[in-house]
């Protein structure tokens, strides 16, 4: 079972809850539930090897794996400089100076943990107890990451381990084998990390997107007067019942993130807002300069799309918020509705009329 250590005998009230628990904790029910439809199909972890060129390159990239996969929960973790002088600590949430931290080994053990693995286990343990008491920092919490699954005996071996070294230290300790990196990487809000170190078997595919919502009967007429749609009829864009239901579900999309209140949600999709802001200001600029503003502008809208399906899996991307294509294209019409955008020259004037 993979552990994020929240507990030890410097504060007992913490308790210490299997990682998914912690991870999606306060996620609506239907984004809590791992559906199986839009979960990943990744690559074994040897990949890792293949792409390093050996075991060695191996080592250092499933440490920055497992640094990404903690940081997923804890932001101010960092990955630490491998080499004699990390002091047993290949990952660090919390302070080495004052306070205490929680610290995560990553061992590249994809055989399994055998006697030799076991020393090793041991005394990178051993090492940061040490230093922990040399350099006066407090060590709340361990876990051990490997890319393996243990055998029977391994398992027997381990509990045993845990249960000594957690009575003689008060250090709360944990594991994170295989199968816990993989059901944590085949989530849709990972997949940044999963395409990140070539892991992701399917790339292309549009997996764990969010869910596009067709526009209900008698909405779209209730758009008739809002602002977004008064400036496409004004550039000249009349068939706009696509640019209903973007602007649709960019609304959906807002209200459910807003909602949930996820801090780290909420500023992805304001960085997204803030790149298709970007993105149309330099277009807009360039064009009302031209000759024929009046015809230029009207392109921005055109070019703006264009520019937008082009970094939908790119610069785009969003891999926590999930926004799709549509979604994305909507986020262009909301700007408009709030006058950040605009298609024509005096877009600023539309939305001055009644």
């Amino acid at each position: 079972m993979n552990f994020l250590v929240q507990a030890s005998k410097h504060n007992p009230k913490l308790t210490t809850k299997p990682i998914f628990h912690l991870e999606m904790e306060g996620y609506k029910c239907k984004q809590l539930l791992i559906d199986l439809k839009v979960c990943h199909k990744m690559r074994n972890l040897v990949q890792l090897e293949i792409d390093a060129g050996g075991v060695a390159g191996a080592r250092e990239r499933f440490q920055n794996l497992v640094a990404h996969i903690v940081r997923f929960k804890h932001k101010k973790a960092v990955e630490v400089l491998a080499g004699s002088g990390d002091w047993g600590i290949d990952v660090l949430h919390g302070t080495l100076t004052t306070g205490s931290c929680l610290v995560w080994q990553a061992k590249y053990f994809m055989d399994g943990i055998r006697i030799s693995e076991r020393s090793q286990i041991d005394q990178s343990f051993q090492q940061l107890v040490k230093k922990s008491k040399e350099k006066s920092f407090r060590v709340d919490g361990w876990e051990l990451c490997v890319p393996c699954i243990l055998s029977t005996d391994a398992i027997a071996w381990w509990e045993k381990w845990n249960k000594k070294n957690t009575a003689d230290t008060g250090i709360a300790i944990g594991l994170m084998c295989l199968t816990d990196i993989e059901e944590f990487l085949m989530i849709p809000q990972a997949r940044y990390i999963l395409r990140a170190f070539n892991l992701d078997e399917r790339p292309d595919e549009n997996v764990g997107e969010r869910h596009v919502v067709n526009l209900p009967d008698g909405k779209a007429a209730e758009y008739d007067s809002s602002l977004f749609i008064r400036k496409l009829i004004a550039a000249g864009i009349v068939e706009n019942m696509a640019a209903r239901e973007q602007f649709f579900n960019a609304e959906i999309m807002h209200r459910e993130i807003h909602d949930k209140g996820d801090p780290d949600e909420i500023e992805e999709l304001d960085r997204l807002e803030k790149k298709i802001w970007s993105m149309w200001e330099p277009r807009f600029n360039a064009a009302i300069k031209s000759d024929n503003p009046e015809r230029e502008t009207r392109k921005v809208c055109f070019d703006l799309q264009l520019a937008i399906e082009r970094m939908d899996k790119g610069t785009l991307d969003s891999p926590m918020v999930l926004a799709s294509l549509v979604h994305k294209l909507g986020v262009m019409h909301q700007l408009a509705d709030v006058c950040k955008v605009g298609w024509s020259p005096n877009f600023h004037e539309i939305a001055q009329e009644s």
